[in-house]
């Protein structure tokens, strides 16, 4: 008698277990499970995310910002170098390394 399984037939208690297929598709669902939407920003946040990233372009400040990208929120600090209005783009400096950001999908944007 098994005393995981009371009364079950023995013969099929060897059967049990999972194809590598199986795992690895639980897995994917546990971890699309955990993403997060993304944040719509309201104008007046929008506006104040904004004034950081102007003052950050033009007096080359560090600014800390928080970003939603593929389900998962982000953070990254550098310098703003570039507003792109027409493609809604910014372009943070970290450490001479360059990721271009879609307005849209800021969080927050904090100078340090």
């Amino acid at each position: 008698m098994n005393k995981a399984t009371k009364g079950s037939n023995m013969m099929c208690e060897s059967s049990r277990m999972m194809l590598p297929e199986h795992v690895e598709a639980l897995r994917h669902r546990k971890e699309e499970q955990k993403k997060l939407p993304k944040h719509e920003l309201d104008e007046q946040e929008l506006e104040e995310i904004s004034i950081v990233i102007m003052d950050s372009l033009k007096y080359k400040l560090e600014v800390k910002i928080t970003y939603w990208k593929e389900g998962y929120y982000r953070e990254m600090i550098g310098v703003v170098d570039l507003v792109d209005v027409q493609t809604k783009k910014i372009k943070p400096r970290v450490d001479d390394d360059i990721e271009y950001l879609f307005i849209d999908c800021l969080k927050q944007v904090e100078r340090l």
